[in-house]
C-alpha cells in the first residue's frame, strides 16, 4: 500500500511539475508512503490495540528524551561511519543522499527537501518501523528479536536509494544499523520521542554535510 500511495503521489507530482526530481515530486511521493505509515498504524491500534498511539507504541515524547536522542544520534553516526569507511574504496560503497544532491542549485527545492528528510521521515518512520513494527513483532519474537527484526526491514526499506547497484550494500548495512540503535533506544526509553530526536538529528547532519 505504501508503494503503491507513493507512486501515485509522485506521478501527481511529475504531472503537476513536469520532473521526476523535483521537490513536489518528492514531497508528494514522500506524503503518499507517510500516509500508508500512519494509517497502518492507527488502524491496528483502533482494531487491535487500545486506540492509541501513545499506550500502544510510545508514541510520544518528554524533556529527557533530548538528552536521550542526542546520545542516540551519536551513537547512530558512529555505527553508520564504521559501515560506511569499511566499504570506502570498493566497488560497494554508496550513499543514499541523491534526494538531497539532485536540488542542490535550486534553493527552495532544498529547503523542501530539507524538511522531508530532517523531519517528516524521522516522525514518521520511528512511528511505523519502532513503534508498530516493533511492538507487533515483540509478542512473537521477544523484545530482543523485535529490534533486529525492525532493522532488517528498516535496512531493506531504503533498498535501492544508493546511486549505484552494488553501492546499496553499504547503505543497506549502514541503515540496518542505524535501525538497531534506534530500535532498542525506543525498547529502552518506552518511548518513540528519544528515537525521533536522533533520527532527525542523524538525518539533519545528511542534510548539512550537502549544503
Amino acid at each position: 500500500m505504501g508503494l503503491v500511495l507513493s507512486g501515485f503521489g509522485a506521478t501527481v507530482g511529475v504531472v503537476l511539475t513536469g520532473s521526476a526530481k523535483s521537490a513536489g515530486t518528492d514531497l508528494l511521493g514522500e506524503a503518499g508512503l507517510w500516509a500508508a505509515m500512519f494509517g497502518t498504524a492507527v488502524l491496528v491500534s483502533r482494531r487491535y490495540g487500545r486506540a492509541s498511539l501513545r499506550r500502544d507504541y510510545g508514541f510520544t515524547i518528554r524533556a529527557q528524551d533530548l538528552l536521550w536522542g542526542l546520545l542516540a544520534a551519536a551513537a547512530g553516526l558512529f555505527v553508520a561511519e564504521v559501515v560506511v569507511a569499511s566499504f570506502a574504496g570498493t566497488k560497494f560503497a554508496g550513499s543514499n543522499d541523491e534526494l538531497l544532491t539532485q536540488q542542490q542549485g535550486h534553493e527552495a527545492g532544498l529547503v523542501v527537501v530539507s524538511l522531508i528528510v530532517a523531519l517528516g521521515a524521522p516522525i514518521f518512520e520511528e512511528l511505523f518501523f519502532r513503534g508498530f513494527l516493533r511492538t507487533t513483532l515483540q509478542a512473537r519474537f521477544g523484545s530482543h528479536g523485535a529490534v533486529w527484526l525492525q532493522a532488517v526491514l528498516f535496512a531493506l526499506a531504503h533498498l535501492g536509494e544508493a546511486t549505484s547497484t552494488l553501492g546499496n550494500l553499504s547503505v543497506v548495512l549502514a541503515m540496518f544499523s542505524v535501525g538497531a540503535v534506534l530500535g532498542y533506544t525506543a525498547k529502552l526509553t518506552g518511548r518513540l520521542g528519544a528515537g525521533m530526536v536522533a533520527h532527525c538529528l542523524f538525518n539533519l547532519v545528511a542534510v548539512i554535510s550537502v549544503i
